[in-house]
């Protein structure tokens, strides 16, 4: 039976018959039957670990994209797996997108700064932006080998990677080191911390517009590193939904001041954390200072705002519908309920303000 519970890593092949040929020269003694009809090879391993590559998807007899190929477990064969993915593919990562960077020559051969944020489309935590610097092959190889990846990929093993990375262990030890520029700086990472009161005061108060400020966060970010690492190519994980005008304008501002980056070699790209190793690894310090952050914000709540005469209650998850979220206000101390709000969600967002007015 699978495990489903277990880490995966997917993609989906350019040049799939190469791929494919090299799972089955790897891999072929595993192979068994599925009985999913849409999955072309299955390699199940005595561990229960997998391999499933699916068919390509057809529309009007014609293919309309390649089948996705999924390893589900991390082990030695999971690494080497993931290497020769990124070698295989040195092609555009996205067929329709010429700006798109190349997968392999990107990873393995150049200086790559890469940018990701956490947090934005959450009611309650913290917006997160870290740019992170990655030098070729031998960093690459290192960080897989340490199990960095697409952190939404790694869920569990965040906890463990990230104080690796950071040698950070809670908030507090976070706020003690940061830099006089209030960003918290690591070998290899810059990171830009977002409070939801900042963020109230930005957009709520201010009529800041969000994606302005998450822009601004990820040029501030990428400056710092590319200071200590000039002539690094730079990608960016698409915030903007691929609205050229804004990219065009974010690569603009990026290649002015102090920065002087080649728009060139700037490219912002769907799903950066899942291509490029720079993204990946900002992508898992991102999620696991905004983990400490919610961990803050749970004891804060725990020590000061829930009512005396109830249990422990936990920070709703994601963006909470209203029944949720009215439930979750109506357990907080009504004197300080409104102070709560204020300083740890988002507030401009609808369903804050659609429990409020009610």
């Amino acid at each position: 039976m699978e495990n489903k519970t277990k880490d995966n890593y997917s993609f989906i092949p350019i040049d799939k018959a190469k791929t494919l040929t090299w799972i089955e020269e790897k891999y072929g003694e595993y192979k068994v039957s599925s009985n999913e009809n849409n999955v072309e090879n299955y390699y199940k391993f005595n561990n229960g670990d997998f391999i499933k590559t699916y068919k390509d998807t057809c529309e009007k007899g014609k293919k309309s994209r390649n089948g996705k190929i999924l390893m589900c477990g991390r082990n030695a064969d999971y690494h080497e797996f993931r290497e020769k993915d990124m070698r295989l593919n040195n092609t555009p990562v996205e067929e329709s997108d010429v700006s798109s960077p190349l997968i392999s020559d990107l990873n393995f051969n150049h200086k790559v700064i890469g940018s990701d944020e956490t947090g934005k489309g959450e009611t309650f935590k913290y917006l997160i932006i870290t740019a992170a610097y990655v030098n070729g092959a031998d960093d690459v190889k290192r960080y897989i080998k340490s199990g960095v990846d697409d952190s939404k990929e790694i869920l569990k093993a965040i906890p463990k990677i990230g104080e690796e990375l950071t040698h950070i262990h809670n908030w507090d030890e976070l706020l003690e080191n940061l830099d006089e520029k209030k960003l918290f700086v690591t070998d290899c990472s810059v990171t830009k911390i977002i409070t939801n009161e900042e963020y109230n005061e930005r957009c709520y108060k201010n009529g800041e517009n969000v994606n302005d400020v998450i822009k601004e966060a990820h040029l501030e970010v990428i400056r710092e590193v590319y200071k200590r690492h000039p002539g690094s190519e730079i990608v960016v994980d698409d915030f903007y939904d691929k609205n050229e005008k804004f990219i065009d304008q974010f690569k603009k501002e990026l290649s002015s001041n102090n920065s002087p980056a080649d728009p060139g070699r700037v490219f912002m790209t769907v799903k950066a954390d899942s291509k490029i190793m720079a993204v990946s690894l900002a992508s898992v310090i991102s999620s696991y200072i905004c983990t400490l952050g919610c961990d803050y914000v749970q004891n804060i709540l725990n020590n000061i705002y829930k009512k005396e005469s109830e249990g422990e209650i936990p920070l709703p998850k994601g963006n909470p519908g209203l029944d949720n979220l009215s439930n979750f206000f109506s357990k907080l101390k009504p004197e300080r309920k409104d102070e709560f709000i204020d300083k740890y969600s988002k507030k401009i967002f609808k369903n804050v303000q659609q429990v409020l007015n009610k």
